[in-house]
């Protein structure tokens, strides 16, 4: 990813590809659902380390992040591998 404003449209890009609602996604990462909410928004002043926690989230739930190149902008993708693991050991907890 090129940009911190990049990496903050890719999370709520992979937050909408696995359905996640804001407050599901900021409890997995370990942030409250209002610094969620501004990094969605890509609000000024968000701690590197705030965003780094949801990325990871993302990814422990199958998120891939897909960086730019030359012909097109940065994405992301589901793995299906992780994907599935993921939802197999939610479903052990609940």
């Amino acid at each position: 990813m090129d940009s911190t404003s990049e990496i903050m449209i890719a999370l709520r890009a992979g937050r909408a590809l696995l359905g996640l609602s804001q407050e599901e996604l900021a409890n997995l990462a370990g942030v409250s659902r209002q610094i969620l909410v501004r990094i969605e928004k890509c609000e000024q002043n968000i701690l590197v380390e705030s965003i780094s926690k949801v990325r990871a989230a993302l990814e422990a739930e199958g998120i891939v992040f897909i960086d730019g190149n030359p012909d097109r902008g940065p994405g992301v993708a589901v793995s299906r591998h992780l994907r599935d693991s993921a939802l197999a050991k939610r479903s052990e907890t609940t």
